[in-house]
């Protein structure tokens, strides 16, 4: 069945307009901080809650939208280091995801306060969607890949690359609630010299055991 060329505009011009919310809600967070109100957000869209209620249906909406664009953004800048690192250097590569995770946290922490405390009914278990799995996946291929090279077994690489990412998310919560926070480089840091000799450990201590 044809589609008609006015409901094929129409849909487009409502991505575009959802896109546009979801920046303008992305200023209003960055300029008055995570506990934005709807008013705010509309107020910077220049329009009315009325509207955004109808491209998003309700603050939930708008929060997912926004964890979704945020989840886009870290994905792609934490994945270009994670291409860019040394695979053969696992002290490197641990020191280059938590600098690119931390560096994107400390670059605008209203907006990431705001996805850690999201509207009643929405889960703040994972609040920039699946970025720690789709990270954890990646980094567990970089590892399992490192180890078959060893002549291993990449049976670790799992536990070893989601505990990472986790671990990692966890500090930088740790460190954006801190006062003072100190410099991103000493947490990098601090994260790189527990994991890259427990890696160099790891590497040559491999377990062959079945568990059952």
């Amino acid at each position: 069945m044809a589609i008609d060329g006015r409901d094929a505009r129409w849909a487009e011009h409502r991505v575009t307009r959802r896109r546009e919310l979801v920046d303008h809600a992305m200023r209003a967070i960055h300029r008055h901080g995570a506990n934005v109100g709807m008013d705010e957000i509309a107020a910077q869209a220049g329009t009315s809650k009325t509207v955004i209620y109808r491209h998003f249906g309700d603050r939930a909406g708008l929060y997912a939208a926004i964890g979704e664009a945020v989840h886009d953004r870290i994905l792609s800048e934490v994945t270009l280091a994670l291409e860019h690192s040394d695979p053969s250097d696992l002290g490197r590569l641990t020191a280059d995801l938590a600098e690119a995770y931390l560096a994107l946290v400390e670059r605008d922490p209203s907006l990431y306060r705001f996805l850690m405390s999201p509207p009643l009914g929405v889960s703040a278990q994972d609040p920039a969607g699946r970025v720690p799995t789709v990270l954890g996946d990646r980094l567990e291929a970089v590892l399992a890949a490192r180890l078959a090279v060893a002549g291993q077994d990449p049976a670790p690489a799992a536990t070893w690359g989601h505990g990472l990412v986790g671990f990692i998310r966890a500090a930088a919560d740790r460190w954006m609630d801190s006062d003072p926070r100190p410099p991103r480089g000493v947490v990098v840091d601090h994260i790189t010299s527990l994991f890259a000799p427990a890696f160099s450990a790891g590497f040559t201590t491999v377990p062959t055991k079945e568990y059952r």
